[in-house]
């Protein structure tokens, strides 16, 4: 566990790391021939093999391809990842990375929680649902650019109903969901080895879906900047079949990155962390909130969405309301929105034109329809096999998986990332001693690390022999 509570603080790099990174900081976490070689071998793994050791090693690839991806553009060096993805035509198997662990989430993991798949640890459950916030966040740094989102080709379609599922989970949030995030949040983190394991791995998830589904707002945006070179029918998905126009719409004036919780209104921000926010404050714009006022102006404004949106009395009063937001505090953070503010009020006093019609072969999404399929009536037996292959291990496969992950999170390539001070393990207060032997767990006090080592021996024997291991397989 406490290696989980370390691994936690080292994964948060992947929602931010863009922002945190500096040249002076950084090195390439691997070279271009081995981003090659990794992309290469990445495989459409099958649902059933979700957690297996060749699942594991695939993660493990894409969490180092999903790093250096962000230090190349944070660093703006050659972007040799996103290249190797594009010739070597491999987005769409993490497109269909991301639909498999969404088809797992949705159909296997409730039947693994009823089978207590967290009992043993929260280790290897939390990495597992931790995957899908490394592969789309990788699918974001990817989508940024045009080639990438027309390599995608076919596979943009499954990514857009992948992305719109996800919008509609932040226009459905409840404030009882809200207040219940906020209580998990609060929650000390000192009295984390008393809780249960499902509690343990609800902490330790707490944040994963609003984080993935803001990663799939700002694919969608990507794709709204690039959207006249993408398929046909995903222009058409889009505006009509999922009516994303609307979708945005409800996102800008719903914001889901602002919460007010005991008294205290807060916004999420860039770095994907909850901030109060002052009055005079509560219209600046976040980088959260500037994705979907980008997407909105893409998608209303752009000459082929006009004649191709199908509007209607509803769709039409839906996107009006914008006006009332696009004031000029909001315009001097995003002039662009000038234009579009002009465009709505030429909207009010005016019939929408009709859009244009023709006959258009519609193309569908495969990839979830197909793992549906295969899998009908299968989720049981899926979850029963993994239970005894995958989170039922014994305690010399996790000390194994655990070194092999330790590796992949670097502790002295990721604190690099980190400005804020690191806390206690025992206390959770501001910590400045270190563990000098794994150099994993930081501690306020001698007092501390002496009473947390009864916990932390086993994995500090763990992680402090994973260098020595490494070297000697090298050789």
């Amino acid at each position: 566990q406490p290696f989980i509570q370390r691994l936690l603080f080292t994964c948060k790099y992947s929602f931010h790391l863009q922002r945190l990174l500096s040249s002076a900081a950084m090195e390439d976490i691997i070279t271009a021939p081995e981003a090659e070689m990794y992309i290469n071998s990445l495989q459409m793994i099958p649902l059933k093999d979700i957690g297996s050791q060749k699942w594991l090693q695939q993660h493990e690839m894409i969490e180092k391809l999903n790093i250096q991806a962000h230090v190349n553009a944070a660093l703006q060096t050659d972007e040799f990842v996103k290249e190797a993805f594009v010739s070597l035509d491999k987005i769409g198997v993490l497109i269909y990375d991301l639909i498999l662990m969404e088809v797992w989430r949705t159909n296997v993991q409730p039947k693994l929680e009823k089978l207590g798949y967290a009992a043993k640890s929260t280790m290897t459950p939390y990495m597992v649902q931790y995957h899908e916030a490394t592969t789309i966040n990788l699918v974001e740094a990817l989508m940024f650019h045009q080639d990438a989102c027309e390599a995608a080709d076919d596979h943009a379609l499954d990514l857009v109903d992948y992305c719109h599922r996800w919008m509609q989970y932040l226009n459905s949030r409840t404030d009882e969901m809200v207040q219940h995030e906020y209580e998990l949040e609060t929650k000390p983190t000192a009295g984390f080895a008393d809780m249960s394991a499902p509690e343990q791995l609800e902490y330790q998830t707490r944040s994963l879906p609003l984080q993935i589904a803001t990663r799939a707002v700002a694919i969608g945006r990507y794709l709204t900047d690039h959207i006249t070179t993408l398929p046909l029918s995903c222009m058409t998905r889009i505006l009509n079949t999922h009516d994303w126009p609307s979708a945005f719409v409800k996102l800008a004036s719903d914001s889901p990155w602002q919460r007010h919780v005991s008294g205290k209104s807060q916004k999420l921000k860039d770095i994907g962390e909850w901030e109060d926010v002052e009055p005079h404050d509560q219209l600046t714009i976040t980088k959260n909130e500037a994705q979907v006022w980008l997407a909105l102006y893409n998608l209303l404004m752009e000459p082929e969405c006009r004649k191709k949106y199908e509007f209607n009395s509803y769709n039409k009063e839906h996107i009006l309301k914008l006006r009332g937001f696009l004031n000029e505090v909001v315009i001097d953070q995003i002039p662009v929105l000038a234009e579009l503010r002009r465009s709505l009020e030429e909207l009010s006093l005016m019939e929408p034109p009709a859009p244009e019609t023709a006959l258009v072969l519609e193309q569908l999404p495969e990839i979830r329809s197909h793992l549906m399929k295969v899998n009908d009536g299968k989720f049981d037996a899926i979850a029963a096999h993994q239970m005894k292959k995958v989170f039922d291990a014994s305690a010399a496969v996790m000390r194994k998986q655990a070194a092999s992950l330790a590796a992949t999170y670097n502790v002295d390539t990721l604190e690099s990332l980190f400005p804020e001070t690191p806390k206690c393990a025992v206390c959770g207060a501001d910590a400045t001693n270190r563990c000098s032997r794994c150099k994993n767990e930081w501690y306020c006090r001698r007092q501390c690390q002496v009473e947390h080592w009864p916990k932390h021996k086993s994995v500090c024997n763990i992680l402090a022999a994973q260098p020595a291991t490494s070297t000697a397989q090298q050789q």
